[in-house]
């Protein structure tokens, strides 16, 4: 052997081994744990192109308002995907919740059709009674989380509103290490004014705290994950006084990592104004020191990804690049934008191998 090439070889393996070194340094930095993102996302309408007789989708056919086209169709999926795959940088997200979807064949379309075809995601939703069909949905990846249990549960509307979106229960087991509780939600719209629509918000609240209550009562300091749009800012009474959420050094019985956000953080847009209507809040189980499952970082993630926003010709900034603008197509992602937790998985030793 040269010594040229001796060198080369040395040079090769001590920059390999300070690689391996500063990554394993690196996952000892994070309690050692396996990482684990959770994300929410509401797509802004997610329709397929096919009439369906028992919902209000004509504004999203080929022929209708909107001229939702199949090519459309297909270039909102790899919107989507490029999210779910940058949310997690090198590790898809474990869960993602997602708002506006109308059917489960829709989520099979884009599943089959997009750079998330090959990960192992699957589906779980119910069509609820939304006028429009739009639902929430939940996927996980099916390597990773091992779903037992999911239902819709349905929120009464009161007199003179539209039914709404159920709320999305889904229990299963992360990596083998702990039993996980979500509750995907996308509380009831503003559409007819904030202040004239709140009671049907507040019914919901008051159903998600009835829901949790019980689980908290069956149940041994159980993990619960709630995520979704609730058409609410993060600091709403709503939650404080109704969900029972609280900041870090709050004696609440949940967490909501949005509380650690900086001034003028939003996941939409109203005029000039940013707002915190997407969130997720956990139990404050995912805090303590002897958990299997906790929460690696104490704040939210807003994913304001460059390709997520335009410039705000009108009020100044940047904006949700979205796929519609009234009734005008727009070529974008959606009007809100995603976010997501980061968790830190205890695995039992030579699972994670």
């Amino acid at each position: 052997m040269s010594l040229l090439t001796f060198c080369r070889h040395t040079c090769f393996l001590l920059l390999f081994s300070g690689l391996s070194l500063n990554l394993s340094f690196a996952q000892k930095e994070d309690n050692q744990g396996l990482p684990a993102t959770l994300m929410f996302y509401n797509v802004e309408n997610l329709f397929d192109v096919e009439n369906d007789s028992l919902v209000n989708d004509e504004e999203f056919l080929p022929e209708g308002l909107r001229r939702w086209t199949h090519n459309r169709m297909k270039e909102k999926f790899r919107r989507i995907s490029r999210v779910i795959l940058n949310a997690g940088m090198w590790n898809p997200p474990v869960v993602v919740g997602l708002g506006e979807v109308e059917n489960s064949r829709v989520l099979k379309y884009m599943l089959y059709d997009t750079g998330l075809a090959n990960l192992g995601y699957e589906i779980v939703h119910y069509d609820s009674p939304d006028e429009r069909g739009i639902d929430v949905a939940f996927l996980f990846l099916s390597s990773r989380f091992v779903v037992s249990e999911s239902y819709p549960v349905s929120l009464e509307a009161p007199a003179g509103l539209r039914p709404t979106r159920d709320i999305l229960y889904v229990k299963g087991v992360i990596d083998k290490a702990d039993t996980l509780h979500f509750f995907v939600n996308h509380w009831p719209s503003r559409y007819s004014g904030a202040a004239a629509t709140q009671k049907y918000r507040l019914q919901a609240a008051r159903k998600l705290r009835y829901l949790t209550d019980s689980l908290q009562r069956a149940n041994t300091a159980p993990h619960i994950v709630i995520m979704g749009d609730f058409n609410e800012d993060h600091s709403s009474r709503l939650f404080t006084d109704y969900v029972g959420v609280g900041g870090r050094d709050d004696k609440t019985p949940f967490y909501a990592p949005s509380l650690e956000l900086p001034p003028a953080s939003g996941t939409l847009k109203y005029r000039q104004s940013w707002q915190v209507f997407d969130q997720i809040i956990v139990s404050r189980t995912f805090l303590e020191a002897d958990s299997k499952v906790q929460l690696a970082k104490k704040s939210l993630n807003i994913l304001d990804f460059p390709f997520l926003l335009e410039r705000d010709e009108v009020y100044g900034g940047q904006k949700p690049f979205r796929t519609y603008l009234g009734m005008k197509y727009h070529g974008g992602y959606s009007d809100h934008l995603p976010v997501s937790i980061e968790l830190n998985i205890a695995v039992p030793p030579g699972q994670d191998e």
